[in-house]
């Protein structure tokens, strides 16, 4: 028999509760379940003492020393550029140098034979003086005995007065003047120096060398090229621990901090299984770079290879966890 209207009227009762029942049950089921809240970060394993190398000056490619994977010490030559300019200032600024100590060689030499002469020119005019003052004592003497004339004694007394004017002229000469040009020669030799150890810096700065000891990852560039101190010509990976530095978008930097777990998929460990790498952030960098476009956020995670070989450089897509929410939270993007 078909069923009557109240049979249907029940069925809809029984179905609208249950569907009822069932929606407020998901609906709560989603308050209650607690879903992961993550920041999606790029990045790459490195190791615990790393270096970027940038030429600290624009400059053309000369000769490259080393290759990728070579093991360098610190110290070592990786790049010279070409210092062509630097080196031609540099051997003006030597030359210049050069004569201005030279100069100033020869000018203390002159000033010492000159001293050395008005020291004999002072004790000539010291003897001249007591000749002199020993002829006018003579001559007084004879003159009031009325052995010489008046005219004879004036001429005695003028040049015993001579004499002492010329020793006073030499006794009172201003030395002060060759300790004036030492120091004036002296200050140009010091400034010639200067501008030698300039120069000597800037052919240095030519000269692009390893700043710590370990492996080489050598950038896409060639001899010829013409690099910048923006552009990075190496990575030198040193130390023996492994490490994961990864870049946060700068929208979402301030979600993360020291301490909050990651799972990492290295690129080299891909295929049918992938293989996750866990850690937790160690330090983040408290400036936020820009590379193009894009800005971020450098943070510095720890990282355990386990039994894997995994080199320094290994990309790596990682999501860093911040925090639990509600399923609908995260669904409706809440979070």
């Amino acid at each position: 028999m078909p069923p009557t209207a109240k049979e249907k009227r029940l069925r809809r009762r029984r179905l609208l509760t249950a569907i009822t029942v069932g929606f407020f049950i998901i609906l709560l089921a989603g308050f209650i379940i607690p879903v992961d809240q993550h920041v999606r970060a790029l990045g790459y394993v490195t190791s615990d003492q790393y270096a970027e190398v940038r030429p600290p000056r624009a400059g053309r490619v000369e000769k490259i020393f080393v290759q990728s994977g070579a093991r360098v010490k610190e110290g070592d030559l990786l790049i010279q550029l070409d210092a062509s300019e630097e080196q031609a200032v540099l051997d003006e600024a030597k030359s210049r140098a050069e004569k201005a100590e030279a100069e100033l060689v020869r000018r203390e030499a002159e000033i010492a034979e000159e001293k050395r002469r008005l020291a004999e020119d002072i004790a000539v005019a010291n003897l001249k003086l007591s000749n002199v003052v020993s002829r006018l004592e003579r001559s007084r003497e004879l003159f009031n005995r009325q052995f010489v004339t008046a005219a004879a004694l004036e001429e005695d007394i003028l040049k015993e007065q001579l004499t002492r004017a010329e020793l006073a002229a030499l006794t009172n000469k201003d030395l002060t003047v060759y300790d004036k040009q030492i120091r004036v020669l002296s200050q140009e030799l010091d400034a010639r120096h200067d501008a030698m150890s300039g120069a000597e810096v800037n052919v240095a700065a030519k000269q692009i060398k390893a700043p710590l000891a370990g492996q080489v990852l050598r950038y896409e560039f060639m001899v010829g090229e013409m690099v910048r101190p923006e552009t990075v010509l190496f990575e030198i990976f040193g130390g023996t621990r492994l490490i994961m530095k990864l870049r946060i978008p700068e929208q979402h930097a301030t979600r993360v901090a020291v301490g909050n777990p990651y799972s990492a998929r290295l690129s080299s460990f891909r295929g049918l299984k992938n293989v996750y790498f866990e850690g937790r952030v160690e330090h983040m960098r408290n400036v936020i770079q820009s590379e193009g476009q894009q800005t971020y956020r450098v943070v510095y995670c720890s990282f355990d290879p386990r039994n894997f070989n995994v080199p320094p450089g290994t990309t790596a897509e990682a999501k860093i966890y911040y925090g639990k929410t509600c399923f609908w939270f995260f669904l409706f993007g809440l979070h």
